[in-house]
């Protein structure tokens, strides 16, 4: 595979192959990157009030009831041009402002940038790429692991996504569980739908 420039970046978004948007400035997309913005949405995660999330254990409970689980988090929105404070040992989830919408035959690599990196300010510390065939916001997993809190902007650049072209378009693009969010709290983890833990839980039930 190999990195897209910036004037392959700018012919696919002309074409509406890719999309990215809104892009505010066109500084956004050069080289090989193109910056992303944050929005003004923070999931801040809470204490959690079972002694530890277990996904098998919620995947009964959801199946049981038929409904998605308790959420373990709440949604805070921050007005345009106010700050949000991450401060030491804080983890938050957070969508970014562009849509995106990546072909098939494409794959991304989503980066924090290096000067939130130098204030101890994790980006993701899992999930850095995007699949062919994704669609909707992406969602960021933002650590503070320095010394001091940091302010956070709404629509201040965070991360950087670089694309890579792939030898031919994917048989199976993305069609998981985070594309296409309509509502923020869609960002919860849904571990507990994995296909693995039905295997698991029938590994713990007695023979």
């Amino acid at each position: 595979m190999s990195a897209l420039c910036d004037k392959d970046i700018f012919k696919l978004l002309k074409s509406r192959e890719l999309v990215i948007h809104p892009i505010l400035a066109k500084g956004q997309i050069r080289g090989a990157r193109i910056d992303l913005r944050l929005d003004n949405v923070f999931y801040i995660i809470r204490r959690f009030k079972k002694p530890c999330y277990d996904p098998i254990a919620i995947a009964m409970e959801y199946i049981a009831k038929g409904n998605t689980p308790e959420p373990y988090g709440e949604i805070l929105e921050i007005p345009f041009g106010q700050q949000y404070y991450l401060h030491p040992g804080d983890y938050v989830l957070a969508p970014l402002f562009e849509f995106v919408c990546i072909p098939k035959n494409i794959i991304g690599r989503l980066d924090g940038r290096s000067s939130l990196g130098r204030l101890g300010v994790i980006v993701h510390s899992t999930a850095g790429s995007v699949d062919p065939g994704f669609e909707g916001p992406l969602i960021i997993e933002l650590m503070n692991n320095g010394m001091f809190p940091v302010a956070l902007y709404p629509l201040m650049r965070v991360a950087t996504l670089i694309l890579f072209k792939m030898t031919d378009e994917a048989k199976y693009p993305y069609v998981g569980k985070y594309g296409k969010l309509q509502d923020f709290p869609g960002a919860e983890s849904k571990l507990y739908e994995d296909e693995d833990m039905k295997i698991i839980q029938r590994m713990k039930e007695p023979l």
